[in-house]
């Protein structure tokens, strides 16, 4: 009697993939064997994820191959995004098992570097019917506030930039052009009075200059990714 192949300590190879500069990485399913101790034959059945898949849809290539292919991808305002990657292995002798990988897209490099699985949500293959598409991918990753070290960013300007990543989100799931436009409009907004926070944090003392100049360099990047 054929003895199935056994998932119980199949795991991701790499388990974390950084930094999230937006390209897809290869990962591998490892930790399965045969009976005989030997690497079973590896075939991806599916990704999904617990983040929205925005812009840069699709968000994971593979299913069929014995590879995913992920995008390094993660949203600014979130906790890290979680991939489950799910596999069949097959012994070639009719021995067969099924399971699920994850792979955590962390949000910062802080201790632990982990991510909070919420589930899966979302397919990471599509389907995509974003309008928004690059666009929306390029500015995504500039509205991440930069840590300007252990100073406080005003409650003020934290809660402008949320609103303005929001309208974001709602623009990459947007399934009319006119949609997206409005809401990247909307966006626009919240990015020039976002740059005048920060101009007048600096001014009254509450950031540094350094830090006011890294926040508005960031803001006039993602202004220029929107307009173009």
């Amino acid at each position: 009697m054929n003895v199935p192949a056994d998932c119980s300590a199949a795991e991701a190879d790499p388990a974390e993939l950084w930094p999230p500069n937006h390209q897809l990485a290869d990962v591998s399913v490892t930790g399965v064997t045969d009976a005989s101790g030997e690497p079973a034959t590896i075939t991806i059945t599916g990704v999904r994820q617990d983040e929205p898949v925005a812009g840069t849809c699709p968000d994971a290539t593979g299913v069929g191959t014995a590879t995913a292919r992920l995008r390094v991808e993660r949203l600014g305002s979130g906790d890290g995004r979680v991939y489950l990657v799910s596999f069949a292995a097959d012994d070639g002798r009719g021995g067969r098992c099924t399971g699920t990988v994850t792979v955590c897209v962390p949000h910062d490099q802080g201790q632990g570097h982990r991510c909070g699985n919420q589930g899966p949500l979302f397919d990471s293959t599509g389907p995509c019917f974003s309008v928004c598409g690059s666009v929306c991918a390029a500015i995504e990753p500039a509205l991440a506030l930069p840590p300007c070290g252990n100073e406080q960013i005003p409650v003020s300007l934290q809660l402008r930039v949320e609103s303005a990543r929001h309208l974001l989100r709602r623009a990459a799931t947007a399934r009319r052009e006119r949609t997206a436009g409005r809401l990247l409009a909307r966006m626009l907004k919240h990015l020039k009075s976002s740059a005048a926070l920060a101009d007048a944090a600096r001014q009254n003392g509450s950031v540094s200059p350094a830090c006011a100049a890294a926040l508005e360099h960031l803001f006039s990047g993602a202004q220029s990714q929107a307009v173009r």
